[in-house]
C-alpha cells in the first residue's frame, strides 16, 4: 500500500496529512479487524461475486491510470470468493454486517476517549 500512498502524494492528489487521516479515520480502522477482501464481500448485497460484477469494470478503469491493472475475474475471483464464502456464507452476510457495524461503533467510541499523542503546547 505504501507505493500507492507515495504515488497519490507525489501526484499532488492529497498531502501526507490527508493520507494519514484517511487511513487512521477511515479504512485503516476497518482493516484492523476485517481485511480489504472481507470488506468488499460485505459491501455488496450478495458478497464478493456480486461485488466483482457490480464494480470490477470501474475499478479497472481507475486502476489503468496506475499502469496495467490485474483483472479481478476467473481463477483469481474464484479463489478469493471461495475463501470469503467459506468464512462468511452469503446467506449470513447480514449477521456479519451487524457484527462489523458494532465493532466500528465500539472503536469510534474508544477513539473519542483516546488522549492526544502530544498536546498542542508539546508540539511547539
Amino acid at each position: 500500500k505504501q507505493w500507492y500512498q507515495r504515488r497519490v502524494r507525489g501526484d499532488g492528489v492529497c498531502d501526507a496529512r490527508d493520507i494519514d487521516t484517511v487511513m487512521t479515520g477511515g479504512l485503516g480502522i476497518r482493516w484492523s479487524f476485517i481485511g480489504p477482501f472481507e470488506t468488499a464481500h460485505l459491501n455488496a448485497p450478495d458478497g464478493m461475486r456480486d461485488y466483482a460484477e457490480r464494480y470490477s469494470q470501474g475499478i479497472v478503469r481507475v486502476s489503468e491510470s496506475f499502469g496495467t491493472p490485474a483483472p479481478f475475474e476467473g481463477p483469481t475471483l474464484e479463489q478469493v470468493a471461495g475463501y470469503l464464502e467459506e468464512e462468511m456464507p452469503v446467506e449470513r452476510l447480514g449477521e456479519v454486517r451487524e457484527w462489523r457495524d458494532k465493532v466500528l461503533k465500539d472503536m469510534a467510541i474508544f477513539r473519542q476517549g483516546m488522549p492526544p499523542r502530544l498536546s498542542e503546547q508539546e508540539r511547539k
